[in-house]
């Protein structure tokens, strides 16, 4: 009886044995080619459905973007032009642009600007969706500001900013050896239709942006961009 038993035991747990090395040699069950791609899809279209969200704040940040990058390239050309003795010349171009020029040489070429050869210079001044929409220039002389609370309050202001599209030369902005440049304000206006006020007072090199009236889409279409024989102008331009 006990050997019939321990027989009986011993089929069993073969059997058992058997069983589960069938089922541990059955495939695993894989995806099929529908189901990834409908998954391929469904990630498809959370990302075109999320994409126009990242691309309208990215837009909306170059204005501001391009107000900071226009006070960094002021001191950075203040400060060059105390540094090395020698004059560096901002254009405002009419296309919008703004492109930087420094004297070859003050002594030998002081008429000669050439291309400013500097890592901070290589990359854009404004970007791609930004454009200086207009000009003014300040007054001269004895307190061209009152700064209060860094507030700058103009003690003297005729007209208002001239498009840079209407100007017959790139306008220049020029930082000599000792710091000083002249008083400007300046319009940067975004596809968007927003602006920003930049107001520098040339014997401190300070600037004060300000936020100004949005415009309508009809009026903020960009000018066309400098030809190769207009961008020869930059050897000269109207000083400002």
């Amino acid at each position: 009886m006990g050997s019939e038993l321990h027989l009986c035991f011993s089929r069993s747990s073969v059997a058992a044995r058997r069983i589960r090395g069938r089922r541990a040699a059955r495939p695993q069950r894989a995806f099929t080619l529908l189901e990834v791609l409908l998954a391929i899809l469904l990630v498809v279209l959370i990302a075109g459905l999320s994409w126009p969200d990242f691309t309208g704040t990215a837009r909306s940040e170059e204005l501001p973007e391009s107000a900071r990058r226009m006070k960094a390239l002021v001191a950075m050309c203040r400060a060059e032009a105390m540094n090395e003795a020698r004059r560096y010349r901002v254009y405002f171009v009419q296309d919008g642009s703004v492109q930087l020029r420094v004297q070859r040489d003050p002594v030998t070429a002081p008429h000669e600007y050439v291309e400013v050869q500097r890592t901070w210079a290589r990359e854009p001044f404004l970007l791609e969706t930004v454009r200086v929409e207009a000009l003014q220039l300040l007054p001269d002389g004895p307190a061209p500001v009152l700064v209060d609370d860094d507030v700058m309050e103009f003690t003297q202001l005729d007209g208002s900013p001239q498009p840079v599209q209407g100007l017959e030369r790139p306008a220049v902005l020029d930082f000599e050896p000792n710091g000083a440049s002249g008083s400007i304000r300046w319009v940067l206006r975004a596809e968007t239709g927003h602006g920003k006020l930049l107001t520098l007072d040339g014997r401190l090199g300070r600037i004060q942006v300000e936020d100004i009236e949005t415009v309508k889409a009809a009026d903020r279409a960009r000018p066309p961009k400098l030809k190769d024989d207009q961008a020869a102008l930059l050897s000269g331009g109207k000083k400002w």
